[in-house]
């Protein structure tokens, strides 16, 4: 198995995503980390299942767009969780908090900064 298969991140569908421009992937790593903490909240707080499974939707959008394949499963699983189901839908958010977890840690390494 490579090293590129066990990563959180997928930086060769990254850098084909920012046509390789180095500036570019910082800043989309920036963000996703810093808008996916926030949803991350949104959704722990949800009260409804639509701000449930739009959250949960928007989550799994930006994780596929930087090649975070293991966190868009999680966050498609919550999305399709059943809200009436307390025990479920945490358990499905748990995952996604776990995954997140890895790639927020490999944005940090990416970054430079310190976990």
């Amino acid at each position: 198995m490579s090293a590129q298969a066990v990563r959180a991140i997928d930086f060769n569908h990254l850098d084909a995503y920012t046509a390789g421009d180095q500036d570019l992937i910082r800043e989309v790593l920036r963000l996703f980390k810093g808008q996916i903490s926030q949803l991350l909240v949104v959704l722990a707080e949800a009260q409804d299942p639509k701000t449930w499974k739009d959250t949960a939707h928007g989550i799994k959008g930006a994780a596929r767009g930087i090649g975070a394949w293991a966190a868009a499963d999680a966050a498609a699983d919550v999305e399709k969780a059943d809200f009436s189901n307390m025990t479920g839908r945490f358990a499905a958010l748990d995952r996604l908090n776990v995954t997140y977890a890895a790639v927020a840690a490999e944005i940090a390494t990416e970054l430079g900064e310190t976990v």
